[in-house]
């Protein structure tokens, strides 16, 4: 776990040079807002139901300057156990060589959850995704409030024009650690579909498939 607040540490410390070198790298290149809201039958997160098949609300507020580095606010309604959701996010992404690089801090939190307020900071991940062509993987790896157990996300993405496959593994150290494959099919830039289904562990979990439905408008142009 010192390893982890370790990580938390430096990672937190180059993005925040990152955006606060963004401006004098690339003083021209300017920062864009962009807003979205939206609307889904449930809230799917890593192949479960969070809302317990309650639709969800949600919206996104995010600055990115012209370097790479962004930050912003992610928001939704729909956690059944712990109440409405906002995230905090800083990232960067860009080319690296060939490869399309994105790492960020995302930190969790819930303002009414039922054991008390969970604040920014007490959840955290770092996540990192590399990606060539149509392919992406990534890793969300925790960083705080996983000490009981901890815990880490993997991706493995394809998508081909409007289709898209993904594998999503659950990594715990102790017990079991459930797998999914999700199908999406994003009809247009506002409507998605995607249906899920736990292969890996699906004994310990709701493994009936999970059918989502999502519509997204953004807010800016």
């Amino acid at each position: 776990m010192h390893t982890k607040k370790t990580l938390a540490s430096s990672l937190l410390v180059m993005l925040s040079a990152a955006v606060l070198a963004a401006p004098a790298a690339h003083a021209g290149s300017g920062a864009e807002v962009s807003a979205s809201a939206g609307v889904a039958n449930m809230y799917l997160w890593r192949g479960y139901d969070l809302g317990d098949g309650d639709a969800a609300v949600y919206g996104d507020l995010k600055v990115k300057h012209g370097s790479g580095a962004y930050a912003g606010i992610w928001g939704s309604s729909g956690d059944a156990t712990l109440g409405t959701e906002y995230d905090l996010y800083a990232g960067w992404g860009g080319k690296v060589g060939a490869l399309d690089v994105d790492a960020s801090l995302w930190t969790y939190v819930y303002p009414d959850a039922g054991k008390g307020n969970i604040g920014a900071g007490d959840l955290v991940d770092a996540v990192v995704s590399v990606g060539a062509g149509p392919a992406n993987v990534t890793l969300y790896e925790a960083l705080e409030g996983d000490d009981a157990n901890e815990y880490r996300y993997v991706t493995a993405k394809y998508t081909k024009d409007k289709y898209s496959a993904m594998y999503g593994q659950h990594m715990y150290d102790e017990g079991a650690s459930p797998g999914h494959i999700q199908l999406g099919y994003q009809y247009n830039d506002n409507l998605g579909f995607a249906v899920s289904q736990f292969v890996v562990d699906n004994d310990t979990v709701d493994d009936n498939p999970q059918f989502l439905v999502n519509y997204t408008l953004p807010l800016t142009k």
